[in-house]
Formats: structure tokens, sequence, C-alpha cells
């Protein structure tokens, strides 16, 4: 096995000095898979810090559709809103009064604060 050139670096979790792998070339910042199950959910953190509107755009219009799909499906009776906040609007009149969209849409802007 060929030797390691660039010799011992600190883990970059737990900062213990590591002999890095050869065939890294470099690459590798952590010495154990602890470590490195660590760092991953470091960065998955990290990401989701800067990258919040990613999955309120997606969870806005997969509800949208499903319940547009489920509407069509039974245009007679009105779909229940599940809720993650106390009432602050009547959900129920605005979807009996405007369709099941906008009282989607108002719900999702009123819990974002």
């Amino acid at each position: 096995m060929a030797r390691n050139s660039r010799g011992k670096r600190p883990c970059s979790i737990c900062r213990k000095w590591f002999l890095p792998d050869v065939r890294q070339k470099g690459r590798q910042t952590t010495c154990s898979p602890d470590c490195k199950r660590e760092r991953h959910r470091r960065q998955c953190e990290n990401w989701n810090k800067k990258n919040k509107a990613y999955f309120k755009n997606n969870y806005l219009g997969k509800k949208l559709e499903k319940n547009v799909d489920q509407q069509t499906a039974s245009t007679s009776r009105i779909m229940p809103l599940t809720r993650k906040t106390k009432p602050v609007l009547p959900i129920e009149i605005i979807a009996t009064e405007y369709g099941i969209k906008p009282a989607i849409i108002i719900q999702y802007i009123v819990c974002l604060r």
C-alpha cells in the first residue's frame, strides 16, 4: 500500500489526529464513521437553515395538488383542512365562499409567522 504523503491531520469533528486513507487523495476530513455521520448531520442542518423556502414551496404545491384532485373527485363536499396552529381565520367559511385553493393558501400564509 502506498504511503500517505500528506501525513496526519486533525478530525474536523472530534479534533483527534488521524492518518487519512491514501485513496481519498486529501478529501478525508473525519476519522471515523461516527464523526462522518455527525459532519453530515451538521452539513444538512446548515443547508436547511439556508434553504428554508425550498421545502415550504414544495409543501404548499403538493398540498394544493392533493386537495384539487380530491375536490374534483367529490365536488359536493368540502375537504377538511388540517391545522398546525390555533384557528385564526374561519377556514370553513373561506373554503365554501372562495374554494379550497384560496383557503389552503391563506392558511399557509397565516402559519408562516
